[in-house]
């Protein structure tokens, strides 16, 4: 009896691609009707809000996120009526797609922690597309659309993956980096696949296609191509690190002209924009099944340096989480508590030191340890008064070592 050939993933997701078995789902209906509602231009406030209440999930998210930190002014709307007023019929009609987008970005599975960091990064993304569309001469409803969509293909990329190995028993968890990687060799070809199915604009279509390529001069605007392509080179910083100086947007090599300054303004702005998607329903399921937990690190010789006495309170839709810190780096802490949070959520974090730190925070590592959970948590766009209490701590945390 002949061995059976080892199961190739690789190939597996060729397949789905080949014989067009690829799952994409559907553009979000009420987003699609929001939007041709706007461009036709002979309507108002009423029926728009009207159109958002038809759906029950967007009108609970509307009127949540017009009460959010990032779009509040002033007191509590308690209306659909009232969120859309305030927030405006462009803003509704970006949100419509984010949040369309966002429930399939959020879904549960063994790879979700994967799944909620492209999502964290696509509205990251483009928020800063948004920002910087003028002064590129582009509409910023479009470089919304295209931040946000460009990327996409690495949810579908994701959902393929999870289907495929659903089927099979004994599959080996894999570290995040590994599984990520397989993501953006495919990621394209898929995107390309969900523009097609979604028949969405040339613009956009090429924007998926194209905004990895050396060359955008094949795209029918390569200036969109261009800022999205030089968007994600300050997502990418974002990723490892928990703030931007000048200096490392000054070497950003696709940022134009003062546009660092632009980035820099906007980064006061992305967390609460990122967190106000984020729902106290998310905190449900890690979704790491298939991700491989860090390795344990080695014991230190000698002495342990004693870490921070002050408590780091982490929480998400009013619902707060105490643990205690066990050592800070440049870059992030090790806390330990009881309560796990799912890796890649957006999270308030306030650090209960004098003065306290305040700002948002994503784990990004979580592992069973000491009868709790052990969590590697990174600060997330750290700026003003924030940044500068982070930089005290770190250095306390070093002099202490």
């Amino acid at each position: 009896m002949g061995t059976a050939a080892p199961f190739d993933l690789d190939q597996a997701i060729v397949d789905l691609v080949s014989r067009g078995a690829v799952k994409v789902p559907p553009y979000p209906a009420v987003a699609f009707k929001i939007e041709k509602l706007i461009r036709g231009g002979d309507y108002g406030l009423d029926a728009l809000a009207k159109l958002v209440s038809s759906d029950q999930v967007l009108s609970a998210d509307v009127l949540r996120v017009s009460n959010s930190a990032f779009y509040s002014r002033g007191g509590a709307v308690n209306s659909v009526s009232g969120a859309v007023a305030r927030l405006g019929a462009k803003d509704v009609a970006r949100l419509a797609l984010a949040f369309g987008l966002g429930a399939h970005a959020t879904a549960e599975g063994a790879l979700a922690s994967l799944r909620r960091q492209v999502w964290m990064d696509a509205l990251g993304s483009a928020l800063l597309c948004q920002a910087l569309a003028k002064g590129r001469g582009l509409s910023p409803d479009e470089a919304f659309s295209a931040g946000l969509l460009h990327d996409f293909g690495k949810v579908v990329a994701v959902a393929c993956i999870e289907d495929v190995l659903a089927r099979r028993e004994g599959v080996a968890a894999m570290p995040l980096a590994e599984w990520s990687a397989l993501v953006d060799r495919y990621h394209v070809e898929l995107g390309v696949v969900m523009a097609a199915r979604w028949d969405l604009p040339p613009v956009l279509a090429d924007v998926i296609s194209l905004h990895h390529e050396p060359s955008s001069v094949a795209a029918a605007d390569r200036k969109l191509v261009d800022l999205v392509a030089a968007v994600d080179e300050v997502i990418a910083m974002l990723g490892d690190r928990t703030h931007l100086s000048p200096e490392d947007l000054g070497a950003a090599a696709m940022l134009q002209g003062t546009e660092g300054e632009v980035v820099s303004r906007t980064l006061t702005q992305l967390p609460g924009f990122v967190a106000s998607f984020e729902t106290a329903d998310s905190w449900k399921s890690n979704g790491s099944a298939l991700v491989a937990p860090p390795p344990r690190p080695p014991p230190s010789p000698g002495s342990e340096p004693q870490p921070p006495p002050w408590p780091v309170v982490l929480s998400m839709g009013g619902r707060p989480a105490s643990y205690r810190i066990l050592g800070v780096a440049s870059t992030h802490f090790m806390v330990n508590g009881s309560a796990p949070v799912p890796e890649n959520l957006l999270v308030e974090m306030k650090v209960q030191c004098e003065p306290p730190l305040t700002g948002f925070a994503s784990v990004k590592l979580a592992w069973p340890d000491a009868g709790g959970f052990t969590m590697l948590v990174q600060p997330y766009a750290l700026t003003g008064t924030s940044l500068e209490r982070w930089k005290e701590i770190v250095a306390s945390a070093a002099v202490e070592a």
